[in-house]
C-alpha cells in the first residue's frame, strides 16, 4: 500500500467516525455542519498516522509492529483527546466518542502502515 492510498484511507476513515460515532458532534454553524473544522481535523490525523512508517523508513529507525501499535495508539486516541477538551468544530460530548473514534482510526492506522512496511520489504 503506498502513502497516497494510505493517507486518503485514513482520512477517509477520520472523516467517517466524525460524523457516525456515538459522542461525537459536529457544531452548526447557521443551521449548517462545520465541515471545514471536520475536514481539517481529519486531515490532520489522516496526516499524522499515514505518515508513521515513511517518517521510520526516512530516518532509517529500526520498525517493529510493538512501535507502530504504540505510536498510531498514541495519535489517535490523542487526537480525540484533544477534541474532548479543546473543541473547534469537532468535538467529543461522551466518553463513547474517545473509545469508538480511537479504536477504529488505530486500527486503520495499524492496518494500512502494515501493508506498507511489508510492500516496503518486497517479495519474501
Amino acid at each position: 500500500m503506498n502513502y497516497i492510498r494510505s493517507l486518503f484511507l485514513n482520512f477517509l476513515v477520520v472523516f467517517f467516525v466524525d460524523r457516525v460515532a456515538p459522542g461525537i458532534e459536529i457544531a452548526q454553524f447557521e443551521q449548517v455542519p462545520n465541515i471545514l473544522a471536520d475536514l481539517f481535523f481529519a486531515l490532520i490525523v489522516g496526516f499524522l498516522n499515514a505518515s508513521i512508517f515513511p517518517f521510520y523508513a526516512i530516518m532509517e529507525i529500526p520498525f517493529s509492529i510493538q512501535k507502530l501499535a504504540i505510536i498510531s495508539f498514541i495519535i489517535s486516541f490523542g487526537a480525540f483527546t484533544v477534541i474532548a477538551v479543546v473543541p473547534f468544530g469537532v468535538h467529543v460530548i461522551a466518553v463513547s466518542g474517545v473509545v469508538v473514534g480511537g479504536l477504529v482510526v488505530w486500527a486503520t492506522s495499524c492496518v494500512c502502515n502494515y501493508l506498507e512496511w511489508r510492500s516496503d520489504q518486497g517479495p519474501s
